[in-house]
């Protein structure tokens, strides 16, 4: 009988993986870090004001861009009844001198400030940011630009501010929806918009420009109506592919008659064509204020973006 073999050595073990679940379905739960930002600047529309009228929830844009854009952060920058020059202080491309103009109170060291841009406040507007080295808050909600320091203790002196908001913003894209509130100053909300168009890290493909919608109160003829068909106009020209016309889908019957408003059988009203006669947006789109959209009109608007941003390939 021959002699017993050894037995072969064992196989070493295959290494085994702490993952989970193929690649595509890891890509699909642990997205990619490097999404980038995307900061959302303008005034009320922006800040989707009488998005919670008409609809069963609030409708408001920051919130369906954020569950579409994850896990890109959004940051929601639009405050309500403030100009184009207000964004652009915002961003921190205008860094006015801040003038002590009282007395610091002597808890918190707030101080009234004049700017020598001569912007006044308007709205809830406050902006987090620094006069010379002094961190703080500018407020200008009560009328007045109030600024209080971080540390109570320093001394606010006649230096120049500069909102934090540009670092937050630094490297994002960007949704642009501003100057309704001045659009009587053509040339100064097609500057301010090129500007904030022009801060970005890839200014040819960083941001997307919203167009005006008309109210009741701007039917065709009258001057905001003429004004804000000549932004539309220069921007749509300007920014192609990067300018959404939210005039045109909220007042043509293709954009009436887009899948989020099929419930409502827009184009069906009386109403609608008595609007669209005036070449402005239908009253079931509008708030009971009459200048701001309700939770309907957010919903085309919020489709709309996001069909946009797809295209850009920004989604």
């Amino acid at each position: 009988m021959p002699p017993q073999q050894p037995a072969a050595p064992a196989a070493p073990a295959a290494p085994r993986s702490s993952a989970t679940g193929t690649a595509a379905s890891r890509s699909l739960f642990a997205p990619p870090e490097a999404a980038r930002p995307i900061s959302l600047w303008g005034s009320s529309s922006m800040s989707s004001e009488g998005g919670q009228e008409s609809t069963p929830v609030p409708i408001r844009i920051h919130d369906h861009l954020t569950l579409a854009a994850h896990p890109a952060v959004v940051h929601a920058f639009g405050v309500g009844a403030t100009t184009s020059r207000h964004t652009v202080l915002m961003r921190g491309l205008d860094t006015p001198v801040a003038s002590p103009a009282s007395s610091p109170d002597p808890g918190t060291g707030a101080v009234e400030v004049t700017l020598d841009s001569g912007l006044a406040p308007a709205g809830p507007i406050r902006v987090p940011g620094t006069i010379g080295a002094v961190a703080g808050e500018l407020d200008g909600s009560s009328g007045r630009w109030i600024f209080t320091p971080s540390d109570p203790t320093q001394q606010v002196e006649a230096e120049t501010f500069t909102s934090a908001l540009a670092e937050t913003a630094r490297g994002s894209r960007q949704v642009l929806w501003m100057g309704k509130n001045n659009i009587l100053d053509v040339e100064g909300v097609l500057e301010d918009t090129q500007r904030m168009w022009d801060a970005t890290d890839d200014p040819e493909h960083d941001t997307l420009v919203l167009g005006q919608w008309p109210t009741e109160h701007d039917p065709v003829g009258s001057a905001t109506a003429n004004a804000l068909a000549a932004v539309n106009a220069e921007q749509r020209s300007r920014y192609g592919a990067h300018f959404l016309d939210l005039g045109a889908l909220l007042t043509q019957q293709e954009g009436l008659g887009c899948s989020p408003l099929a419930p409502l059988d827009v184009l069906a009203q009386g109403s609608t064509q008595e609007s669209l006669a005036l070449e402005v947006v239908p009253p079931i789109l509008v708030a009971s204020d009459a200048i701001h959209l309700n939770g309907w009109g957010n919903l085309a608007v919020n489709w709309a973006i996001i069909h946009r941003m797809r295209e850009l390939r920004w989604l």
